[in-house]
């Protein structure tokens, strides 16, 4: 019995590398996460918006690969999970090699989107909706943020930058036409004559977590 799962493990090893390739290329973009909110607080101290605003958007861009990453390592563990539980005689050894192939070309640097629809389909296609049902996904996806426009997204960022280094921003940057009024006239950014009075603690209440 021992012998026959071990020769099953052995099957979906190759699953298993491509979740923990994933998870060494999360850790090394999580690396590239701290010296981008530096330049964050470099861009804030000269008080230049739009640096800011491109090294606020890297940084939101760079924790949704991350957290991305994890994700679809989550996924593919669970698919491991299963495989690694049936019987060494099942048909559905038959599939990993399909599977791993449909993953391995999805992998390209910066194309997660088009990893996790990869992965989307490869459950649809190999797996019931009650297996998939029973997945262990990250808690990324299980407990998702409150949506927030990217306009708020960098506002609150930069914020938070500012907050933590004790640092103002006095710069006015332009809001999308997107936003909606209530948030346009909450956030407010103002230049070096003006006094900011509003509170700082509105920005903390999005999930934009750092």
């Amino acid at each position: 019995m021992a012998q026959g799962l071990e020769k099953s493990k052995n099957k979906s090893e190759e699953l298993k590398s491509l979740s923990e390739n994933l998870k060494t290329v999360a850790k090394e973009r999580e690396k590239e996460v701290a010296p981008e909110k530096l330049r964050i607080k470099d861009a804030i101290e000269k008080q230049n918006g739009k640096e800011m605003r491109i090294h606020a958007r890297n940084m939101v861009r760079m924790r949704q690969e991350v957290a991305n990453d994890h994700q679809i390592s989550r996924r593919i563990d669970s698919m491991v999970d299963y495989f690694d539980k049936e019987p060494e005689q099942s048909a559905v050894f038959s599939f990993i090699p399909t599977i791993v192939e449909a993953i391995d070309s999805s992998l390209a640097p910066g194309n997660s989107k088009k990893l996790a629809t990869t992965v989307d389909e490869i459950e649809k296609r190999y797996f019931s909706a009650e297996v998939v049902s029973k997945f262990k996904y990250s808690s990324i996806t299980e407990n998702r943020p409150v949506f927030m426009s990217e306009e708020e997204k960098l506002c609150n960022l930069i914020q938070k930058v500012a907050d933590e280094y004790k640092l103002k921003v006095s710069v006015r940057l332009e809001h999308s036409p997107g936003m909606s009024p209530t948030v346009r006239d909450e956030v407010k950014w103002f230049d070096d004559s003006q006094v900011k009075t509003k509170s700082t603690s509105w920005f903390n209440i999005f999930a934009c977590y750092m």
